[in-house]
């Protein structure tokens, strides 16, 4: 009795362990869809749209990747969720937009993103600082004839100036974990907010930032240099259509 007892319970345990397995097989699939056959559409540069096309390229995704050029943008701007880009359109016609949003959307369909809250907490608490990057940036010069903004965005990004502080901050935080990701021991969103902020802080679209701005960030330059010869972002980079130029600072590192 007690030994068809054990079977029995060992038995329910099995099915339970199948069922909690079919479930998770079955909802990866149908988190896949969601983002199955998605349109991302963003100007034809970097910018705010970068790191989500490669969150879903590092995510297995097909998506169409829609450059919309500057010319057009004020025809499409009435039809967008907040009036900015980028926007998602999912295949059901539901569009999502704002850069970090779609950051979360996407990380969470395709395991870039943690489950577990306080990790989930801290990628969160990283893209907000890396969103401080070009932010604190822009306010240097405000005003000024170009020649004036440009010297004081040198002087921001020099040791001292506020550009610089941000950055710091931001490479002994990446700096106090394990290898070069920002939270735990694998690429998440916040690496991606992070190295496109980076690459862009660097890439010429802020005038007067000097090249080498990130040069004396040894953490960042390592977490840019992971992303970068991720397999799935050198194979993205690899094939990407002739008629896209990327800026330097996006090149292998």
């Amino acid at each position: 009795s007690i030994r068809l007892e054990k079977k029995k319970h060992k038995k329910n345990q099995l099915f339970g362990y199948f069922v909690i397995i079919r479930y998770s097989v079955d909802l990866q699939a149908k988190l896949k869809m969601i983002l199955d056959q998605c349109k991302l559409s963003y100007f034809g540069i970097a910018g705010r749209g970068e790191s989500i096309r490669l969150a879903l390229t590092i995510g297995g995704v097909k998506f169409t990747d829609e450059r919309v050029a500057f010319k057009d943008w004020g025809t499409l701007k009435p039809n967008t969720p907040w009036g900015s880009m980028p926007v998602l359109s999912l295949s059901d016609g539901t569009m999502i937009a704002q850069q970090r949003a779609l950051l979360r959307f996407v990380g969470k369909e395709s395991g870039l993103y943690p489950t577990d809250t306080i990790a989930a907490a801290k990628v969160d608490e990283f893209m907000d600082a890396a969103e401080d990057i070009g932010a604190v940036t822009m306010k240097a010069g405000v005003g000024m004839e170009k020649d004036a903004k440009e010297a004081a965005r040198k002087e921001y990004c020099s040791e001292g100036g506020k550009t610089y502080a941000t950055l710091q901050k931001i490479d002994v935080k990446v700096g106090s974990n394990e290898g070069p990701w920002a939270v735990g021991d694998s690429l998440t969103i916040a690496d991606l907010k992070i190295y496109c902020d980076c690459n862009n802080l660097v890439s010429g679209l802020y005038d007067g930032v000097p090249a080498d701005t990130l040069d004396p960030f040894v953490n960042l330059t390592a977490l840019r240099k992971a992303v970068r010869s991720h397999p799935s972002v050198t194979k993205w980079y690899d094939e990407l259509d002739s008629s896209i130029t990327m800026p330097v600072s996006y090149g292998p590192l």
